[in-house]
């Protein structure tokens, strides 16, 4: 047990590291300008942080739980009706065109000859609430099957890849909130305290780079979540010709 919480606590999983802690971290990144204007030391906080021991190692996983909690809220919004109509789902429904219906039907006999479960049927029967719930039982049941499954390599890596992308841009507000600060407090400390100008052009640009984050960010979120979903197939297709 000991050896089991210390793994926790130092983030030895890939997708926490990725996914969840370096997204806090980098969230917390536009108060530099601000620090550095003021003559406060920002890397010894960060320093502390990332070094994983006592209290940092409690924080560090404090922090990693946070974005994920603003990742799963981003996750609601752009998909309201998670997670029937996430891609991984959608790519199965009849209803859905990005995919052809050849495709479809490949993936519906791979998921029958693993699991038993026959989507086409439901299809057939045209109930549209049992053809959501075949999918999603499918889907889960294979996420499971799948889990650090040797077919599964490049689905672990697209996983963490929109754990990033959704954890990272659910900080949105707080990675604004905060370049704005640094922004005011930079301009304040050049303007009226005769600071460097540097800190104060520095977290101009930062500010700038965080508006235009905040623009692209959530078509990349789609993207990734895009990626995902063909690895997740691609998965299963490789599973099930391994069998």
């Amino acid at each position: 047990m000991t050896k089991s919480w210390l793994r926790y606590f130092n983030l030895s999983d890939p997708y926490e590291r990725k996914a969840r802690f370096i997204p806090a971290v980098l969230s917390v990144l536009p108060l530099f300008p601000i620090a550095g204007a003021f003559g406060i030391s920002f890397l010894g906080p960060l320093n502390f942080l990332l070094s994983g021991v006592g209290l940092a190692a409690v924080l560090a996983v404090l922090a990693s739980h946070v974005a994920s909690a603003f990742g799963n809220r981003l996750q609601e919004r752009m998909w309201p009706d998670w997670p029937h109509d996430s891609p991984t789902n959608q790519f199965l429904h009849p209803d859905d065109k990005s995919i052809s219906k050849q495709q479809k039907l490949r993936w519906y006999q791979a998921i029958k000859e693993l699991l038993n479960l026959d989507i086409a049927q439901a299809v057939e029967e045209g109930d549209n609430n049992e053809v959501r719930a075949v999918i999603n039982d499918a889907v889960s049941e294979l996420r499971n099957r799948l889990w650090k499954s040797p077919e599964a390599e490049r689905l672990n890596l697209h996983n963490k890849d929109y754990g990033f992308a959704r954890n990272f841009t659910g900080f949105q507000y707080i990675w604004l909130s905060l370049a704005l600060v640094s922004l005011i407090g930079c301009w304040i400390n050049y303007g009226r305290y005769d600071g460097s100008i540097f800190w104060a052009i520095v977290s101009t640009a930062i500010a700038i780079g965080t508006l235009v984050l905040a623009y692209i960010l959530p078509n990349y979120v789609r993207q990734k979540a895009n990626h995902y979903a063909e690895s997740f197939f691609a998965a299963v297709v490789k599973l099930k010709d391994m069998e």
